[in-house]
């Protein structure tokens, strides 16, 4: 296999290059008493590998994990999202400004399951208020002190009684719902 050396297109001085496979480079090499003029400024957002990305609280706050890390999200947004879309497209935020109208969706009752440690905490809440604010169906289930797919953590589930309970929690409240509906 043949290795061909990337061709620069264009480049702003000290912070932005662009190549001729797309890829896009914004290492700084600038002055460093001038690096602030490259970097967002609020409510501008930072693209990451062609996402626009504007962190949530929950993901600014909350600790990452092996089950799930800010550049896990930002991957998993890449591959979901169509190239050059925000968080703010309809399969990310489908209660957001560019998703079309939840009301006219005939859903079946379902159950949504947050861990309240989770990085996307605050983009699995905006969903529900969006759903309910459509008149959905719909039960929330918030599992406390526990981190993003706890559950399959099966050393945690083992050896903490917290993350043991929490996934009984889980289970009983699932089984609930389903015996409920």
């Amino acid at each position: 296999m043949v290795h061909q050396k990337k061709k620069l297109v264009q480049e702003v001085s000290g912070w932005l290059r662009i190549h001729d496979d797309g890829s896009v480079d914004r290492t700084w090499t600038g002055p460093p008493e001038v690096k602030f003029m490259a970097e967002p400024v609020p409510p501008h957002e930072e693209f990451k590998e062609g996402v626009a990305v504007l962190r949530s609280k929950s993901e600014m706050e909350q600790p990452e994990s092996p089950f799930l890390t800010l550049d896990m999200v930002d991957s998993f947004l890449k591959l979901a999202l169509p190239e050059g879309c925000t968080k703010d497209h309809p399969f990310t935020r489908p209660g957001g400004h560019a998703a079309p109208p939840l009301d006219g969706l005939n859903l079946p009752p379902f159950l949504l399951c947050v861990a309240e440690s989770d990085l996307i905490r605050d983009t699995q809440m905006e969903y529900y208020e969006a759903m309910k604010e459509a008149s959905k169906d719909l039960e929330l289930l918030i599992n406390p002190g526990v981190g993003h797919s706890f559950y399959l953590n099966k050393i945690a589930v083992d050896m903490d009684p917290h993350t043991a309970a929490q996934t009984t929690a889980l289970m009983e409240g699932i089984i609930e719902f389903i015996k409920k509906h």
